[in-house]
């Protein structure tokens, strides 16, 4: 039985490593937003600090970036890896989520070092308000978690990458007359086209 067009067109690798590489780079750009608009009390008046995503959460960019290399690493890598990248980005989406809620959890804690760089003081007072851009990057981070199985599932139905792979061999096999052997017989002074 023939499987339906939309369920084919689901499962097609452009668009999983589509869908994969637009959900990690929208993780990537929440964690460049304010993330904590901080008002620290200090001696002479209150400081307004804008506390971004990267200095509250590091790890959210860090594994934005893994999970949007690993997007992309879907595309060109043969079926061994795949399942390896696949996981790897669907890892980073729960890490990335972790990393948020924990900032979602406790803003004031999250935005104390840079608080504290800003005004000079440690553990200053004041009022820690939450924007949306750590609740994007949370449901960012979910879609690069369903991203990351959906590339696990739909991944086993998909061809060998063309490029790095060729048909009829094994994974990790070398095929039989390729371009190191030529050159392996032309350093043994042998002739590789007979």
């Amino acid at each position: 039985m023939a499987e339906p067009a939309p369920a084919r067109t689901l499962s097609r690798k452009p668009v999983v490593v589509l869908a994969g590489l637009v959900a990690a780079l929208a993780l990537f750009a929440c964690s460049a937003a304010t993330w904590v608009a901080a008002t620290a009390e200090t001696t002479l008046q209150p400081v307004a600090v804008d506390v971004a995503g990267s200095d509250a959460a590091p790890a959210v960019t860090a594994l934005g970036l893994v999970a949007a290399a690993g997007a992309l690493a879907l595309a060109v890598t043969g079926r061994a890896l795949r399942t390896v990248v696949a996981a790897v980005v669907a890892l980073a989406g729960v890490g990335a989520l972790v990393a948020t809620a924990a900032v979602l959890a406790d803003p004031a804690g999250a935005a104390r070092p840079v608080v504290g760089e800003t005004t000079g003081m440690v553990g200053a007072g004041g009022e820690h308000v939450l924007t949306v851009w750590p609740w994007l990057a949370a449901v960012a981070a979910l879609l690069v978690t369903a991203c990351g199985v959906w590339a696990l599932v739909a991944g086993r139905g998909w061809s060998a990458a063309r490029r790095y792979e060729r048909p009829g061999t094994a994974p990790g096999e070398r095929p039989r007359g390729d371009e190191i052997d030529s050159w392996d017989a032309l350093t043994e002074g042998r002739d590789p086209t007979a």
